[in-house]
């Protein structure tokens, strides 16, 4: 239970950490996703996450730009919060074999990434009905040049840094 409630305060921080570049921040949220999937394992890590949403979702300002409450999660960047949580058995999956040798890393990585694919599709969905509901209709292309597009390189260098460090971290949490 220490560990579960430790990695859902990493996520709280990781969240927090952001890098304001338009309508979408970058955070590094996905990051403590993964790390926290890799080390904690599917059934742990998704408790972890849902109690990291759940205590941004009562107000703690545990999101990006520090903030908290449903209303982030009702609003346009709510997607990419709840993906979270079906990201984890992707990466858990994929991070079921991973140890020093490559080819494991390598497909360590094709879970990070088909977890983030996730991540946008579910993210950007979102962020659509939302920005419609509004009154101000985004088409997908313009939808994937604020959601998607700009984060491609920092989510895979974010699923590097996981591949690397997890690892060197878990032996620590026995």
């Amino acid at each position: 239970m220490v560990l579960i409630a430790l990695f859902a305060a990493i996520c709280c921080v990781c969240g927090m950490i952001t890098v304001p570049i338009g309508a979408v921040p970058i955070t590094l949220a996905t990051l403590g996703v993964m790390v926290s999937t890799m080390i904690l394992g599917e059934k742990r890590a998704i408790i972890s996450v849902i109690l990291y949403i759940a205590i941004g979702l009562v107000g703690v300002p545990v999101f990006s730009s520090f903030q908290g409450g449903f209303g982030v999660i009702a609003g346009p960047t709510g997607g990419f919060i709840y993906s979270y949580i079906v990201m984890v058995p992707l990466v858990g999956i994929a991070s079921k074999c991973l140890n020093k040798t490559l080819s494991s890393g390598m497909f360590t990585m094709i879970g990070c990434l088909a977890a983030l694919f996730v991540c946008y599709f579910l993210g950007l969905v979102h962020f659509m009905i939302v920005m419609s509901v509004k009154g101000e209709s985004v088409g997908l292309f313009e939808a994937l040049c604020v959601c998607v597009f700009p984060f491609i390189p920092f989510d895979i260098v974010k699923s590097i840094i996981a591949i690397v460090i997890a690892p060197r971290i878990k032996p620590l949490c026995k």
